[in-house]
């Protein structure tokens, strides 16, 4: 679809910006946690796109693209912003929820939300990007790989580290595992 947009098409690039908007918007919320920078960082990832996808060699999809193109202006407006990316525990610890839940289990459910937003937010950047990428984004090794500049060997090998750097803590912290 790029391709013909890339050929003159207007409503290609409308049909892309459908596709992927809500999810790069959340992705890029989720690190710099204000809503109108998420939105204005969106849109500015779109124009980049529209601008610069010439360079879009097509090694990798354009939603790993897209996503490499959204971490960089996060990050960059992080570092403005002098602040590590903070990551919000009500949307992305949503499987903590259960169905029979009771005041007790709403209760520790809570406390356990808290207790693993707040380790996340302890591990380093590339740790919690890549969790981000994996487990909230369902991108593969290879794409995670190609949005951090990184080999999927060296994605691996992150992935592993920082699933059990977040383990660690976890157990340090007082969590319980059900």
């Amino acid at each position: 679809m790029f391709r013909f947009f890339l050929g003159g098409d207007n409503d290609a690039f409308e049909r892309i910006v459908a596709m992927h908007e809500d999810e790069l918007f959340r992705f890029i919320d989720r690190i710099v946690q204000d809503f109108h920078e998420a939105k204005h960082l969106t849109i500015e990832a779109f124009a980049q796109l529209a601008v610069g996808g010439k360079k879009f060699a097509g090694e990798s999809s354009l939603k790993t693209y897209l996503f490499t193109i959204g971490k960089n202006l996060a990050a960059r407006h992080m570092k403005k912003r002098g602040k590590a990316p903070h990551i919000p525990y009500e949307e992305v610890f949503e499987f903590l929820i259960s169905d029979d839940e009771t005041p007790h289990s709403y209760m520790e459910r809570d406390e356990n939300k808290r207790l693993l937003h707040d380790t996340l937010q302890d591990l380093k950047y590339e740790y919690r990007a890549v969790l981000l990428l994996l487990y909230f984004e369902d991108m593969s090794y290879r794409q995670a790989g190609q949005a951090m500049n990184k080999s999927e060997k060296q994605i691996k090998h992150l992935a592993f580290r920082a699933k059990a750097a977040l383990k660690k803590k976890l157990e340090n912290g007082g969590f319980t595992y059900h």
